[in-house]
């Protein structure tokens, strides 16, 4: 068994944590990457270049959030597919900014002392058939060798992250299982409506659980699309249709437009807040997304 598995069980199975009806000490994701490389100055080109042209940027990013209290630190290749560099025109990068992440984020973990380094899997660029041009197959093949390629430099698991179709999530999945024996987590971004949760492509919290869980990942859950208070209520959901590890990280508040900008109010203190209620409704893993910073997980990591 991994360390990361033996950190995951302890976060399901492990001792009492200091409030009343749950157990086990929750696993402290990371937070945003995007937010902070634009309080850098990082922006106007494809995230993903800044692997290669400022790797000291994205190892302070990690390096910060593990100092704040995060264990898991993912690495920024969301949007590192062949099909998604393809289209920004730089497909021939593929290898470079991959591994160069591995290198930033595996160097923050031994400069820290500690910590796990997620690959990051972030949907592939197009929609899958019937809805657009790749087939279940295809993407699987896309996903998979992402997934070698992050093995082969070093990460410790696979992080699937803010998938609205099922179809490709459960492809990205079996992809990185065929690829690595690595442990794959898998996170969809859902919606509230008048009928409860569900993602863009209508599925709900049970069915996603049910076949990324099949499909052979080792925790499912939620991130992007939803405030804390919302995601308290989604692992709740969460929690009915499975008894397995479960990860949750929302963004900081929901987001807002301020002349011209998009803006996300909640502040560190009162996303932390709502941590014992969200590992109480069922969380094995929290973290944070969009707008979020290190303070928020330092804060989180204190009241957990």
């Amino acid at each position: 068994m991994s360390d990361f598995l033996k950190r995951l069980n302890e976060a399901a199975t492990g001792r009492p944590v200091i409030w009343d009806g749950a157990v086990g000490t929750p696993l402290i994701w990371d937070g945003a990457v995007g937010t902070e490389l634009l309080k850098r100055g990082l922006a106007g080109k494809v995230p993903e270049l800044w692997n290669l042209e400022r790797p000291d940027a994205l190892y302070a990013i990690h390096l910060d959030y593990l100092n704040a209290g995060a264990e898991v630190v993912q690495t920024n290749t969301f949007g590192a597919t062949t099909i998604k560099l393809g289209l920004a025109g730089i497909a021939d990068q593929f290898e470079a900014v991959n591994l160069a992440a591995v290198k930033a984020a595996r160097a923050a973990v031994k400069a820290a002392g500690r910590g796990f380094v997620a690959g990051d899997l972030g949907p592939c660029g197009q929609m899958l058939a019937p809805s657009g041009p790749v087939s279940m197959d295809e993407a699987i093949e896309v996903y998979a060798r992402q997934t070698r390629l992050l093995a082969e430099a070093g990460v410790d698991l696979i992080s699937i992250e803010t998938m609205f179709d099922l179809n490709e999530a459960e492809a990205a999945v079996r992809g990185a299982r065929a690829a690595a024996d690595l442990p794959v987590v898998a996170s969809m971004t859902f919606n509230k409506t008048k009928r409860g949760f569900f993602t863009m492509m209508g599925n709900s919290p049970a069915d996603c659980a049910e076949r990324l869980l099949a499909a052979g990942a080792v925790m499912v859950g939620a991130n992007c699309g939803l405030a804390m208070a919302e995601m308290v209520e989604l692992t709740a959901e969460f929690r009915k249709a499975t008894d397995k590890p479960l990860i949750a990280q929302a963004n900081a508040g929901n987001p807002e437009v301020v002349g011209g900008q998009t803006v996300y109010k909640e502040t560190a203190e009162g996303f932390a807040a709502l941590g014992p209620a969200l590992r109480e409704a069922g969380a094995t893993a929290i973290g944070a997304c969009c707008g979020s910073s290190p303070d928020f997980i330092r804060k989180l990591a204190e009241v957990l």
